[in-house]
């Protein structure tokens, strides 16, 4: 069965079977084959995916929400069964963190118009610096922070138009 999936906004069509030797993913018509560990003592797992290892930590945040730490980069996931298209442009409207940390550098000002993926703003979390990006093209309404504020995660950051 197919479910959508919404990653950091972006919205995948995903399917999964188990395979003979492993779990068999199906990402937008593009097939992947998955093999996970056991998790570890502090819960992470390595993770294999056609043949390219990374060291993975996934919390669940709700019933159908997980944030996936892959390396220093943190992935907000929902998935259901249906999400519409009204729901997937809502989503694509506000910019959350998807991390807590410092905004470091505001790029943008309000009524500025943006093109998906210009980047908007720097985030810093663990001393590294995360460029966040444009979900979609559109105006920037509304910038809910300011530079040198601490947010935590999922805290709304910018409104689009």
């Amino acid at each position: 069965m197919k479910k959508k999936l919404h990653v950091n906004n972006k919205v995948f069509e995903v399917e999964v079977t188990d395979g003979k030797n492993g779990i068999n993913v199906l990402v937008n018509d593009n097939n992947h084959r998955i093999d996970l560990s056991k998790k570890t003592l502090y819960g992470f797992r390595s993770l294999l995916v056609d043949g390219e290892s990374f060291e993975v930590f996934c919390e669940q945040k709700g019933e159908a929400h997980f944030l996936l730490w892959i390396g220093h980069n943190c992935y907000d996931i929902k998935y259901g069964e249906t999400f519409g298209s009204e729901e997937t442009e809502e989503a694509l409207s506000v910019i959350y963190a998807p991390m807590p940390g410092l905004v470091a550098k505001l790029k943008v000002k309000e009524n500025d118009k943006v093109s998906k993926g210009d980047p908007i703003l720097i985030l810093e979390a663990m001393k590294m610096q995360n460029e966040i990006n444009s979900p979609k093209d559109g105006r920037i309404k509304e910038i809910l922070i300011e530079e040198g504020t601490k947010v935590s995660l999922e805290q709304k950051l910018i409104i689009l138009e």
